[in-house]
């Protein structure tokens, strides 16, 4: 019998004819060409999720840390300048010029967050290496020809860094040559400085300037302190 796109012979098989119909040749091909796309359409779905993961997982940075001499940081140092402060605010505030108490609180309110940004943030820490990072090398064209720049990874952030990394058996870790290992926090610190119980971590290069701002204005906060509460009255 005629069945439409073939004959049927006698032993079950479909003729194909002449334009009418796929050949099973071609049907095969038809039937792995869609398994191909298919299976490339996943492939890309695949990498697309892959990616889109890569792109929401990041890693995570040090918001607030507290050094090993902390007590001292907020039994002593804090108390001590709100208790000065407030001594001032007492006794030498009352009866000055609005812009004399507003410059005081001011400064005041800039020592307390100095000294908050220096002992309560990170130093500089560097994440342990038990291998030397490995060295990317790029030309920098300069006037005279292409130089040679080796550029590492430090803790969180590209940097550019010069000369060999050399390895710490107090960190038992490799450090780059501007860190250096601080024995009271235990860890490696980039441009280590030193270890300040008065604000009880160590000073590096993360919290340089805020030690620095918070050792000035001790000593401006200090003196108009002493000359608040002993001067009389500013006309």
């Amino acid at each position: 019998e005629d069945d439409g796109g073939g004959r049927e012979q006698q032993d079950g098989f479909v003729d194909e004819e002449e334009g009418g119909g796929l050949s099973l040749h071609q049907r095969n091909n038809t039937s792995s060409g869609n398994s191909s796309t298919f299976s490339n359409d996943l492939k890309n779905d695949n990498a697309t999720t892959k990616a889109t993961t890569k792109r929401l997982v990041r890693k995570r940075e040090i918001q607030l840390i507290v050094g090993p001499f902390w007590p001292m940081l907020l039994f002593i140092t804090y108390p001590l300048i709100f208790g000065v402060s407030a001594l001032t605010l007492y006794t030498g505030i009352p009866g000055k010029p609005l812009y004399v108490q507003i410059g005081w609180a001011a400064l005041t309110f800039q020592l307390i967050r100095s000294l908050f940004n220096t002992g309560f943030r990170d130093p500089g820490m560097l994440k342990r290496h038990m291998d030397p990072p490995p060295a990317k090398e790029e030309d920098d064209l300069e006037e005279n020809g292409p130089s040679r720049r080796r550029v590492r990874e430090l803790g969180f952030r590209w940097r550019n860094e010069e000369g060999p990394w050399r390895w710490s058996d107090q960190a038992q870790s490799y450090r780059p040559r501007n860190s250096m290992y601080c024995p009271d926090c235990k860890v490696v610190i980039e441009e280590f400085d030193h270890t300040c119980p008065w604000t009880g971590t160590a000073i590096g290069k993360k919290n340089m300037g805020s030690f620095q701002m918070f050792v000035g204005l001790v000593f401006v906060m200090l003196i108009m302190d002493i000359f608040l509460m002993t001067a009389g009255q500013i006309q």
